[in-house]
């Protein structure tokens, strides 16, 4: 599991994700993963609406305590080897924040968007509870974004001249990114929520050892607000995008060229 070839770095490297197979054939792996889903799908259309980015239909998943047992699964498996061979440094070095995201049928695309500022270094290991493919919201990536830092409106002129490309990934297989580089959530055609797990790796400056730590936030699973935020800011937000999108496209370009972000 997580076995790196001659040319796996070198591509991580120019691109800035690598997809891998691994888990497919884990037992324990896909008796979590189904958990996963059949948790996710008690929860009610009621209480999902309440959540900010649900009419955008993009919303945050803690998973509580399935995701910590599937991250033992992958730590048990190669993967710290795997994360040292790629990013040069001991995972020691790095909390670890394990989240996801649902994309609801018939969501809207999402803006294209960086995960948190440029610093500090993170790295997003993205694994696929069930198969992601073009139909049910697959993540799109511009390749090669991650090199120089670009404010938002630098890169809507500059992103003409990249290569986009939609990632699907089989039950099992994982995407392992960079968070600098620009993605998106894609539109869910399909009748069924789709899930991705996500393991985030942030680095910090003062060079903290995270060693046997983990953030858990709740044993259960739960759902919370994704970009959009549950206030009247972020419902106005969240009408503007899905309503009147190139007034929202406008607004970002006039706010990264003011703030450079």
């Amino acid at each position: 599991m997580f076995k790196l070839n001659s040319k796996d770095k070198d591509f991580f490297e120019e691109n800035g994700y690598l997809v891998k197979s691994g888990l497919e054939n884990n037992d324990n792996f896909n008796i979590l993963a189904n958990k996963f889903k059949i948790e996710l799908d008690k929860i009610t259309l009621d209480e999902l609406k309440k959540f900010g980015g649900f009419n955008a239909g993009n919303l945050n998943i803690d998973p509580g305590i399935i995701g910590y047992q599937i991250y033992r699964i992958i730590k048990d498996h190669n993967f710290e080897t795997f994360f040292y061979n790629i990013v040069g440094e001991t995972i020691d070095n790095y909390q670890i924040k394990i989240g996801g995201n649902l994309n609801l049928p018939n969501s809207s695309f999402q803006y294209f968007h960086t995960d948190g500022a440029w610093n500090p270094r993170m790295f997003v290991l993205n694994i696929a509870t069930s198969k992601i493919d073009f139909n049910n919201g697959p993540m799109e990536i511009y390749e090669k974004s991650h090199r120089n830092f670009l404010p938002y409106w630098k890169f809507f002129f500059k992103k003409f001249t990249m290569k986009r490309k939609k990632i699907t990934l089989n039950l099992g297989e994982v995407l392992f990114r960079e968070h600098r580089l620009w993605h998106r959530g894609t539109k869910n055609k399909s009748k069924k929520n789709r899930e991705l797990l996500g393991i985030m790796f942030l680095k910090f400056e003062n060079n903290i050892n995270y060693k046997n730590q983990l953030n858990i936030h709740e044993e259960k699973i739960s759902i919370h607000s994704n970009i959009f935020q549950n206030t009247f800011k972020g419902k106005l937000k969240e009408f503007i995008f899905i309503y009147i999108k190139p007034i929202f496209e406008v607004y970002r370009i006039i706010l990264s060229f003011i703030k450079n972000i």
